[in-house]
């Protein structure tokens, strides 16, 4: 399923939401700071976009969004935060594709995130680019692919166990049989890196902003980009149906808010539409689709159905390819 279809219109601006008559679950809200608790440390990308969000976000709801900071356990931490806290729409989650869909595959978990929290809006999408060391014999992903099934356990993909590498790599090997041998590495980026300029893994996916610069110097070659649509960051590389990969293939990495499950439907509504409204000023849609991202800002229903489908997505690859973290 495509991205755009997956994402139900996510682009377009729900401002209407915020037009509904105040129903009594509004009256006072917020009545206090709202906490946006986010999965990493201050610092991190997914830190800094929600602070950029916060401070257009609170005077937009009329109060203040505070970021809170609880990382640990790949997210499950500050999403067990959020379920706890009362459903009333002043603790909200960044939550994001690996902590909401892949966890409940990946671990050993006490709860099901989709279960006990609920969808607000889609913040942000980023599919990730697949890249090969510049020896290699082949210039799109589908000779790749032929490659790989010519020359099995001679193609070595890097990454984290459990990341989007392992998981893209079990996919693409379920979906076209090619053989490709992962390599497990203890942490994203540096070694990983460092070992594919230097040629001792050939290929490896990562996100636009880790691997634009080595794009941009010949140190490796890009294959494609795993999404429906070309990046218009780089708009010179080919999605992987251009590319040559059966039916194509769209990973986006995402990010959104989610509240526990219970919190009133017009508060949702109104949060939702409020932050689509501050990812559409020009300042925020620009920081964002400089790095490669695709600015969401879809409804609560859309972007629930959407976690869902991703929750069912992800967690069959992840089962299928027999990945576990526990």
């Amino acid at each position: 399923m495509q991205l755009a279809r997956r994402l139900s219109s996510a682009l377009v601006v729900i401002a209407a939401a915020s037009l509904a008559p105040g129903a009594a679950a509004q009256q006072g809200f917020p009545s206090k700071p709202i906490k946006l608790v986010v999965t990493v440390n201050p610092g991190n990308t997914g830190d800094t976009r929600s602070r950029q969000i916060a401070e257009k976000l609170g005077p937009l709801l009329g109060g203040s969004v505070v970021v809170e900071n609880r990382p640990g356990a790949s997210g499950n931490i500050a999403a067990e935060y959020v379920a706890r806290a009362p459903a009333d729409g002043h603790t909200i989650l960044m939550g994001h594709v690996f902590n909401m869909t892949w966890n409940p595959a990946l671990l050993k978990m006490s709860f099901e995130p989709v279960k006990v929290l609920t969808g607000i809006t889609l913040v942000s999408a980023g599919p990730p680019l697949l890249v090969a060391h510049p020896s290699m014999p082949f210039n799109t992903v589908g000779e790749m692919i032929a490659y790989a099934k010519a020359n099995p356990g001679k193609l070595n993909m890097g990454g984290t166990t459990g990341g989007v590498a392992h998981v893209v790599t079990e996919m693409m090997k379920q979906s076209t049989g090619a053989n490709i041998t992962f390599v497990p590495y203890k942490a994203a980026g540096g070694q990983i890196t460092t070992d594919l300029v230097s040629n001792v893994i050939q290929v490896y996916f990562d996100w636009t902003v880790t691997l634009q610069q080595l794009i941009n110097t010949g140190r490796v070659k890009p294959l494609g980009v795993a999404a429906d649509k070309r990046l218009p960051v780089v708009p010179n590389i080919p999605t992987f149906a251009e590319s040559g990969y059966p039916g194509g293939l769209d990973v986006p990495s995402w990010q959104g808010f989610y509240a526990p499950v219970g919190t009133p439907r017009e508060i949702l509504a109104r949060i939702a539409a409020e932050t689509a409204k501050v990812l559409n000023m020009p300042e925020i849609r620009n920081a964002f689709e400089s790095t490669g991202a695709v600015i969401g800002g879809n409804t609560p229903e859309q972007f629930q159905a959407f976690t869902l489908a991703e929750h069912e997505r992800w967690g069959k690859v992840i089962r299928q390819a027999g990945i576990r973290l526990d």
